[in-house]
């Protein structure tokens, strides 16, 4: 481990192909939220927003992969979107990005955190601190110390058993139950979940719409997947990788359909209840337990492992000037501790429910997604405006939230950024006319 080099820490030895790239974006994108949100949101907005969560997640990695090709094509030897905004940006908006780009990768470890310690306590009824510090222990061990090559090398037995779990399970149990008795009991309990024509689920998914296009446009471990894939399979590894996503969140929303059709819930706890009364197979129920803790940890494991490397790479070694490798790895391992101390205290400290987690940065990640599109398709440096345009959205939109409510605020967030940019703009193209005309004269 210590003769390694840092770039192999980082990239691994040599660029994946297709299929491990498929693998490896699986692993990061099937998450805990994936699991346990796709059923919250089609509790909350019916069993529309369940199949409406999926979509929105694969359309946009299909997106992703236009914006990657063309990241490639211009800049093929970055590692991190650190290097890439380095190159786009100047210093002022490229620090903006870079502790946006940290705060927003630190939020998504706290977000798997959190679904860890609801699939612990479903399973064990520990105290808190003790599921979550065994939980992150795994993760700083496997993916911290174990780098790349560790995170490929349990990739494949994570994607297979999440894939085992998604279909299997949710086969047996309507091969067992039926479909029509399922369809009656959500008919006769839940009839409303059948409603499609429901102001709360279009705002709902637009809202999903641009919160997921914002997240997976500036999503730190799909970015640093682009730069490690074989340029020309790109468009084709980003666009499967979408429509096999989207399988995940449909299944797992039909698995807790089949839980629920006889009768009330509660929470999403009294639904993993249901479940673990339903599955009386003992097969099953490992096979769903060990679907659930891959997707959080595979998911918390790349994340940390892409913030550790943009970290050194980007801010450590640019104002340290650290030559040696094993300085830089050793440097990579102490953060992932530390990285893992801040969710650690995070968890405990502060609880939420999953889909408040999911929308509670909802106006960051729409703030974000013009703003990066600008970035991406503009050519040559872009103006520090850009990014500054993102800070002066979040504000406006925290602000005004209390007033137009949770989704109006992200779509505001959304609308703010473009305001500004255009705005900005437009004043410097006119001072640019301006001063051109004058120095003709």
């Amino acid at each position: 481990m210590n003769s390694r080099s840092f770039r192999e820490y980082v990239q691994g030895s040599i660029q994946i192909g297709m299929g491990m790239g498929i693998i490896s974006l699986l692993a990061r994108w099937v998450t805990g939220t994936t699991i346990l949100s796709s059923p919250e949101s089609m509790i909350k907005y019916g069993v529309f927003g369940g199949i409406g969560y999926a979509f929105l997640g694969a359309i946009a990695l299909f997106v992703f992969s236009f914006i990657g090709k063309k990241v490639r094509g211009e800049f093929p030897d970055c590692l991190t979107i650190g290097d890439y905004l380095k190159k786009k940006l100047h210093p002022f908006g490229y620090w903006i990005m870079i502790g946006i780009l940290i705060l927003t990768s630190l939020h998504i470890l706290y977000i798997q955190s959190m679904s860890a310690s609801t699939l612990f306590h479903f399973l064990f009824n520990l105290p808190l601190y003790t599921e979550i510090f065994i939980f992150i222990c795994f993760c700083v061990l496997f993916a911290g110390f174990g780098g790349l090559k560790m995170i490929h090398g349990l990739a494949g037995f994570q994607v297979i058993t999440m894939f085992a779990a998604a279909i299997l399970i949710p086969l047996y149990f309507f091969v067992k139950e039926g479909v029509q008795p399922v369809y009656d009991g959500i008919k006769l309990y839940h009839p409303y979940m059948l409603v499609i024509d429901h102001y709360d689920l279009w705002g709902f998914l637009f809202s999903g719409l641009l919160v997921g296009f914002g997240q997976f446009f500036f999503d730190i471990t799909s970015w640093h997947r682009l730069f490690m894939i074989e340029a020309k399979k790109i468009p084709l590894t980003f666009s499967l990788s979408g429509l096999i996503w989207g399988i995940f969140p449909l299944s797992f929303s039909c698995l807790f359909i089949i839980v629920i059709f006889t009768g009330g819930f509660t929470d999403i706890q009294s639904i993993l209840v249901g479940l673990a009364n339903k599955i009386t197979t003992p097969f099953f129920f490992i096979l769903f337990v060990l679907c659930a803790f891959n997707a959080i940890t595979s998911t918390f494991g790349a994340v940390l492992h892409s913030l550790t490397s943009l970290i050194v790479l980007n801010i450590i070694e640019p104002l340290k000037k650290t030559k040696s490798d094993q300085q830089k790895i050793r440097m990579a391992y102490l953060l992932s501790v530390v990285i893992g101390v801040i969710i650690f205290f995070s968890t405990v400290i502060q609880s939420k429910n999953i889909i408040e987690l999911l929308f509670y940065s909802g106006n960051v990640y729409s703030a974000l997604l013009f703003p990066i599109l600008v970035i991406v398709f503009s050519k040559g440096k872009t103006a520090n405006y850009v990014p500054l345009s993102i800070i002066i959205s979040i504000i406006l939109s925290y602000v005004v939230q209390p007033y137009v409510g949770e989704f109006q605020s992200i779509w505001l967030s959304s609308l703010f950024s473009i305001i500004i940019i255009m705005i900005c703009f437009s004043i410097s193209l006119f001072t640019h006319k301006k001063n051109f005309t004058i120095s003709e004269k």
